[in-house]
């Protein structure tokens, strides 16, 4: 009888009873959430970082008609700008024009559909860097030379 009095008393008042141990757990667990959500939004800026770069190397490879230096050296500024990012790298998948066009590393003739993709790994981890598990990103792009080779 006395128990479920007391009982009756302690949900009847208005008084907490948190302590401060399940008060610093819930903080704490909070903020890890928190590092973790945010760090989840980088990995997203990172993926559309890559689909960006991806559209940029489609445009220069249609208009040039294929893989040249250029393609290059676009693909090394765009991935100098993607700093969350690491090991990125292309690839270019097309019948290729043979022989090889002059300037040309290959050739892609008018009309010819070709598929670009970027791939890169980004750490995700939370606070401090844990580095928890690598994920790969990968983007793809397509599109059509618009350069008739002779």
């Amino acid at each position: 009888m006395y128990k479920h009095k007391r009982i009756r008393g302690v949900l009847k008042s208005d008084r907490a009873e948190a302590t401060y141990i399940s008060t610093v757990v819930f903080i704490f667990v909070t903020v890890l959430i928190l590092a973790f959500v945010i760090n989840l939004f980088s990995i997203i800026s990172t993926k559309r970082q890559l689909d960006l770069a991806v559209d940029q190397m489609v445009k220069q490879i249609q208009l040039a008609g294929g893989v040249n230096a250029d393609t290059a050296a676009l693909f090394v500024f765009l991935s100098g700008e993607i700093g969350s990012a690491e090991d990125i790298r292309y690839s270019v998948d097309a019948a290729f024009w043979s022989p090889r066009p002059p300037g040309m590393t290959n050739g892609i003739q008018l009309g010819t559909p070709f598929y670009v993709t970027v791939t890169g790994s980004a750490n995700l981890g939370g606070m401090w860097d844990f580095n928890l598990t690598r994920v790969t990103i990968v983007a793809r792009g397509a599109g059509v030379s618009e350069r008739y080779w002779k």
